[in-house]
C-alpha cells in the first residue's frame, strides 16, 4: 500500500503526507456527514415532543439522543464542545416548523502528521 501511496502522490504532484491529510479529511467528512444527517433524522422524530418541552430554545442531539438544550446558543455550543470536544453534534433551535436548514459541517484540520511505516 506504500508503494501505491507514493506512485499516486508522484502522479498528483504532492507529498505522500499531504495525500493521507487529504484523504483523511475527506473521509472524516463524509463520517460527520452521515452522522449529521442521522441526527437530522432523529431531531424530526423528536420534534413533537421537542416543541411541547422545548420551544424556541436550542437543543443538542447526539447519537440519537438530545444531550443538552438551552435558549442561549453559545452558552449551549460551549457546554458541548466542553462535553463531547470536536465531535460533530447537530444544534438546532425548536420551531413549530419542520423545515430545517442545511447542514453546515466544519471540516476537522490536521494540525500535524508523522506517518512510520513498516514493512
Amino acid at each position: 500500500m506504500v508503494e501505491e501511496l507514493e506512485q499516486v502522490a508522484a502522479a498528483q504532484n504532492t507529498s505522500r503526507e499531504e495525500l493521507l491529510n487529504k484523504a483523511v479529511s475527506q473521509f472524516l467528512y463524509k463520517v460527520a456527514l452521515e452522522k449529521m444527517k442521522a441526527e437530522t433524522a432523529a431531531y424530526e422524530r423528536m420534534h413533537a415532543q421537542l416543541i411541547t418541552e422545548h420551544l424556541g430554545e436550542h437543543v443538542a442531539i447526539h447519537n440519537g439522543q438530545m444531550v443538552d438544550h438551552d435558549s442561549d446558543l453559545v452558552a449551549l455550543r460551549k457546554r458541548i464542545r466542553q462535553r463531547f470536544g470536536r465531535m460533530p453534534i447537530l444544534l438546532r433551535e425548536v420551531t413549530l416548523e419542520r423545515v430545517l436548514p442545511e447542514l453546515l459541517i466544519r471540516r476537522p484540520k490536521l494540525i500535524s502528521t508523522s506517518y512510520e511505516t513498516t514493512v
